[in-house]
C-alpha cells in the first residue's frame, strides 16, 4: 500500500509479516513501529525503505526534510525513528539542523535519530554528538546494518540507559556489525551466559565469554552466545584497550564465520546432543575421509557433547561443526543411545582380577601363614 504526502511515500509491510519488535517482551504482532526515512538518492533510500518493509517496519520515505515536516505537527502520530542524511538539498534544513529541532521540542526529543552521511569527516562525528543523535552512520551501508539498528532502537526513548534485545529475532552477529558500523562507544552484555563485549568508534576492543577473553572469546561468544541481551552506550562501559578487530576485518571474516555457523546448526544437530562413533560405518568409508577429521572424530566417545567437541577441536568451531555435520550425515557419528541400544552390555561381567574362593565347607587358610610362621621360627632361633 503506498500514499503521497508531497513527495513522501508510505510503504507498508505484508499484512503477514511479524512485528518489527525485538524485545524479550514481545508485542502484538499487529504493531508496526514507523521509521522517518529521508535521504536525496533515490536508489539509496529505496534500498533501505525496502530493508526496512522486509523487516516489518512501516515506512515513511522522502527525498528532504521540507518534504516530511507536516507529519510532525501535533495532532499527528509521531514516527519511532528517524533516519535523516546530513547533507542539505538545495536551501532545505541538513541533517544536523533537523535533528537540533527535533531534541528542542518536547514532544520529540525522545525519538531515536540516525544521521547518515556520504563523508567520513571528523567533525561531522563531532556536530553528530553536539546534537545528541545516536549515531552517525558513513554511506554506503548495507540494508541490514540500518534494519539491526531499528530493530534496537525503534519505539524506544533516545535517553534509556539500555536496550534488550534477543537473539532469536536480534542474533548477536548482526547488532555487533551494525554497532561497529557507527561511532559510539558501548558494550553488549548477555543475560543467560556470562559473556560481554565492548565496542568503540567502528572497533571490537574487547569480549569474554566463559571465561575467556579476546578474539576467541569474541568468536564464541557469537556462535554459542544466546537468549536476552542489552546494549549500553557510553565511554564509561569502555576502557582504554588496544581495540581487537576493525569494522572491516569483522565484516570480512567473523560475520561471514557466524552466519555459516548459524546455517549449520539450523540442520538439526543440536549441540547438546552426545554422538560417538558407528565403526563398522567408519571403516567403509575411512579412505574417502580427508585426514584431518581424524582430529575430529577422535572426540567422540559418548561422553562429550557437540558443544564440548566443538571447544576441544584444534581445528575451527566452524571447520569442525561442517566436518561433525558431514560425518553425522554419513552415519559416522550417531547418537550415542543409538550405539547403546544395538549393543546393549553382557548381563554378567566376568571378574578378571578377583582370587578364586574357596568352595565348600574348608577353613580358610589366612593369608601369608608359612611367612608368618617363618619369621617367627627365626627370631625364636
Amino acid at each position: 500500500m503506498a500514499d503521497n504526502t508531497h513527495r513522501a511515500t508510505v510503504l507498508e509491510p505484508a499484512p503477514s509479516t511479524a512485528s518489527a519488535d525485538v524485545s524479550p517482551r514481545r508485542r502484538s504482532t499487529r504493531f508496526r513501529p514507523r521509521v522517518l526515512l529521508i535521504e536525496s538518492d533515490q536508489d539509496t533510500r529505496s534500498s533501505l525503505a525496502l530493508g526496512l518493509v522486509g523487516a516489518g517496519f512501516e515506512v515513511l520515505a522522502a527525498p528532504t526534510v521540507e518534504d516530511v515536516v507536516e507529519e510532525l505537527v501535533p495532532g499527528k502520530p509521531l514516527p519511532h525513528l528517524v533516519i535523516v542524511n546530513v547533507e542539505a538539498v538545495g536551501e532545505g534544513l541538513d541533517g544536523f539542523a533537523f535533528c537540533e529541532r527535533l531534541r528542542a521540542d518536547a514532544r520529540t526529543e525522545h525519538l531515536p535519530v540516525y544521521l547518515l552521511s556520504r563523508q567520513e569527516a571528523p567533525e561531522h562525528r563531532e556536530r553528530a554528538e553536539a546534537v545528541r543523535a545516536d549515531d552517525y552512520l558513513v554511506l554506503p551501508l548495507p540494508s541490514e546494518v540500518v534494519v539491526s539498528l531499528a530493530r534496537l532502537k525503534a519505539g524506544r526513548s533516545t535517553s534509556a540507559p539500555a536496550y534488550e534485545a534477543h537473539s532469536v529475532r536480534l542474533p548477536l552477529a548482526q547488532i555487533v556489525h551494525a554497532l561497529v558500523c557507527g561511532s559510539r562507544t558501548g558494550r553488549i552484555d548477555l543475560r543467560d551466559n556470562e559473556g560481554w563485549l565492548t565496542f568503540r568508534h567502528g572497533h571490537v576492543v574487547d569480549a569474554s565469554f566463559e571465561g575467556g577473553r579476546g578474539l576467541t572469546a569474541v568468536r564464541r561468544l557469537l556462535f554459542f552466545g544466546s537468549g536476552a541481551y542489552a546494549v549500553s552506550f557510553g565511554d564509561a562501559f569502555v576502557d582504554d584497550s588496544k581495540p581487537l578487530l576493525t569494522q572491516k576485518v569483522y565484516a570480512s571474516l567473523l560475520l561471514p564465520a557466524a552466519e555459516r555457523f548459524s546455517a549449520l546448526c539450523s540442520l538439526g544437530i543440536p549441540l547438546s546432543a552426545r554422538l560417538t562413533v558407528d565403526f563398522k560405518r567408519l571403516a567403509d568409508v575411512l579412505k574417502s575421509l580427508p585426514d584431518d577429521v581424524s582430529r575430529v572424530i577422535r572426540l567422540f566417545d559418548g561422553q562429550r557433547t557437540v558443544h564440548t567437541a566443538l571447544l576441544e577441536c584444534s581445528l575451527s568451531e566452524v571447520t569442525t561443526l561442517e566436518a561433525v555435520t558431514c560425518l553425522y550425515a554419513q552415519g559416522v557419528l550417531v547418537p550415542a543411545s543409538l550405539i547403546a541400544e544395538r549393543e546393549p552390555p553382557p548381563a554378567a561381567v566376568p571378574r578378571f582380577f578377583e582370587p578364586a574362593l574357596p568352595v565348600g565347607g574348608e577353613e580358610e587358610e589366612e593369608p601369608f601363614s608359612e611367612a608368618f610362621e617363618a619369621d617367627g621360627s627365626s627370631r625364636a632361633a
